[in-house]
């Protein structure tokens, strides 16, 4: 019976509590477990749909094409709106920031204007005795001899107003009251002028919001004081400090609104539409009467669009507008075709290196399909370039043994080509470290074995030991070998972690459909940085760790490659000075004697037990220990054994070499 593998019992799992998910809330009663029903049926839902976005980009992403492609969308088109959206709401704030300072620039002049006629009134007043015209325009005045009110506007107080000057009316104050209630609840700008018993107080009788929207350029909308909704400002408390928001009112005219910016019909263009909105929060509102507070806060709502905005920015010098203009577009111009370019350039590179991977991949279904005499046009002159070389290298090497083959040459002569086939895949030295030591032992059975090593460097602090054992011996076994080493040279220079490796590994060995074969391989990671050593194990006998002179046994479970069920065990060891860890085949573990007896895994564990000075050292003893077992019998499976002595600090050669013996 075939047992169900873990993503189809997954989503079987799914599809079933969704189901039951479904039932049980149909027919429960209680709220509480409706709701952790639905709360259930969201989890599986959104579970579900994780794992399909995932398995989504898995199969996207597998083609190297497609990953550079989304790499330089996500690092170069994506951040373009986003930038635009930050500009865009940057420009808003901006212009918010120049409608208010309109709005309090005409505040200014209004008060400014309030204050001159206060002074010339106040002048006149006191040479003459006589008092000037009660209203100019919309500007009333009141006039106060030791005090009290002898002319001017009724609604003015009775009383000199002490309370107007114990609030600042200038708008740059950051205590600030710029506005005050008549008796009808208006609003209204004042201004004093006093000298010895007589003084004069001016204020604006008309249309406040009108008038500072005549001045600004802005629609100004005031709110109502007795509106306390409308004039209290929104509270922001953001860490140890507190900040008021002003609340915007939409409530207006819009016909007088639109009036005054002319907007003649129901659908203007969008730059004449108001579509800027800004808010300004003042402090507490009093009453102009007894100078008592009427409200907490007082709040403008400022409304404007791009047309008027577009003027008032603009409207100073044509000459310098039409500098401006032409230097932003020609930085526009500029920057536009550097990104043209940048684009270019990045679907050219991914155009090109798609297109040699490609190439490989077809080259070497070919060659499985026996066509060996194909080769790989080089036009790169960078690691894939090198590849496609060794790729050349190996199918003409492959084809020299064919025709070889065919020209019924002697079997010595193929044996000996095959041989050094295959050993031309091996490692010539290790990469340049002075923390390790490697000794290494590699012995096919054939002319063309199914072991195989490798060290290779991932950086700086990492190096990569690398022990696989292909099922089969002949060429076949050779040429699936060359195809590991290729895939597994890529994967570890893109710095794969070791089991995502074994999985893509396995991936391609599955992809045999002609002729089925397994794989069993054990990848270690060690990490000169962090004194450790990370093994992954696929079906492939124990690590051994020597260490004191004691012996420990590193067995991890794993399923080989080419399986379908992937089970890879990991295990991270602290490395210490003087380690010394040793891979090897099973063809050394169970090299019969004379009896067919095999030496064992026991027998191993003993003869590595001892004192480990050096790789060479550790790797003799176990040779000598297995010589002496099976007695000059002809190995019957291929022998590698790969060693390695641990040095903490400087201490060894910084080009060693492996030893092959």
């Amino acid at each position: 019976m075939r047992l169900p593998t873990p993503a189809r019992l997954f989503w079987i799992a799914t599809a079933a509590i969704a189901s039951l998910s479904l039932v049980a809330h149909g027919l429960v009663d209680s709220p509480w477990l409706r709701i952790a029903l639905e709360v259930l049926l969201a989890s599986v839902v959104t579970l579900a749909s994780v794992v399909l976005i995932a398995r989504g980009l898995r199969w996207f992403l597998w083609r190297v094409g497609r990953r550079l492609a989304f790499s330089y969308f996500l690092i170069g088109v994506l951040p373009i709106p986003m930038v635009m959206v930050l500009g865009g709401i940057g420009l808003y704030l901006l212009s918010g920031y120049f409608l208010g300072h309109e709005y309090r620039a005409a505040l200014d002049g209004l008060h400014h204007d309030l204050q001159s006629s206060a002074d010339n009134a106040l002048a006149h007043f006191a040479e003459r005795g006589t008092t000037s015209p009660i209203t100019t325009g919309h500007i009333a005045l009141a006039f106060y001899a030791s005090g009290r009110r002898v002319a001017g506007d009724a609604d003015a107080p009775r009383l000199w107003p002490d309370w107007v000057a114990q609030h600042p009316t200038e708008p740059d104050s950051s205590a600030a009251t710029p506005f005050w209630t008549l008796p009808d609840s208006s609003l209204t700008v004042v201004a004093t002028a006093s000298s010895q018993t007589r003084g004069v107080l001016a204020f604006y009788r008309g249309s406040l919001a009108a008038e500072l929207s005549r001045r600004s350029a802005v629609w100004v909308t005031l709110t109502d004081p007795s509106d306390r909704d409308s004039t209290s400002p929104i509270r922001l408390q953001l860490l140890s400090g507190e900040y008021a928001l002003a609340n915007i009112s939409t409530g207006t005219d819009v016909a007088a609104r639109n009036a005054f910016f002319g907007i003649e019909n129901e659908d203007p263009p969008w730059s004449a539409r108001p579509l800027l909105w800004w808010g300004e929060v003042a402090g507490p509102l009093h009453s102009l009467e007894d100078g008592s507070e009427v409200s907490a806060w007082s709040s403008t709502s400022l409304n404007s669009n791009l047309r008027s905005l577009q003027r008032q920015f603009f409207s100073s010098s044509a000459e310098l507008n039409a500098a401006v203009w032409a230097s932003l577009i020609a930085v526009t111009g500029l920057l536009s075709s550097l990104y043209f370019v940048a684009v270019v350039m990045a679907l050219f590179m991914t155009y090109t290196l798609s297109r040699a991977v490609n190439h490989l991949s077809r080259a070497t279904d070919a060659v499985l399909l026996g066509e060996f005499s194909r080769r790989i046009p080089v036009h790169r002159h960078d690691q894939i370039g090198e590849l496609q070389h060794s790729f050349n290298d190996m199918t003409g090497n492959l084809e020299s043994l064919i025709e070889t083959a065919a020209q019924k040459e002697s079997l010595e002569k193929e044996l000996e080509i095959a041989r050094d086939l295959q050993e031309s895949l091996l490692p010539v030295e290790v990469p340049a470290t002075e923390r390790v030591e490697f000794s290494t032992l590699f012995e096919p059975s054939a002319a063309i074995g199914g072991d195989y090593f490798d060290i290779l460097r991932i950086d700086e602090d990492r190096l990569a030991v690398v022990v696989a054992d292909v099922s089969g011996h002949g060429l076949p076994t050779g040429l699936r070998m060359a195809m590991l080493k290729a895939a597994l040279v890529i994967l570890v220079e893109e710095k794969k972690p070791a089991s995502e490796i074994l999985h893509r590994l396995n991936r391609m060995v599955r992809a045999e459909k002609r002729r089925r074969f397994f794989v069993t391989a054990t990848i270690a990671v060690i990490d000169f940085r962090r004194d450790t050593l990370e093994i992954t194990n696929a079906g492939h006998p124990p690590t051994y760790l020597v260490r004191g002179g004691e012996v420990e046994e590193i067995l991890l479970a794993g399923s080989p490659l080419g399986v379908l069920d992937e089970n890879y065990q990991q295990r991270v060891l602290e490395l210490k000075a003087g380690d010394v860890a040793v891979w090897l085949s099973d063809g050394l573990i169970e090299a019969n004697n004379g009896a067919d007896e095999p030496f064992g895994y026991e027998a191993t564990a003993q003869a590595l037990r001892g004192p480990a000075r050096s790789a060479q050292e550790v790797r003799d003893r176990l040779l000598a220990a297995i010589e002496l077992h099976s007695g000059g019998e002809p190995a019957e499976d291929d022998r590698t054994l790969v060693a390695m002595h641990y040095f903490p600090g400087a201490a060894a050669d910084a080009n060693v070499k492996p030893r092959n013996e």
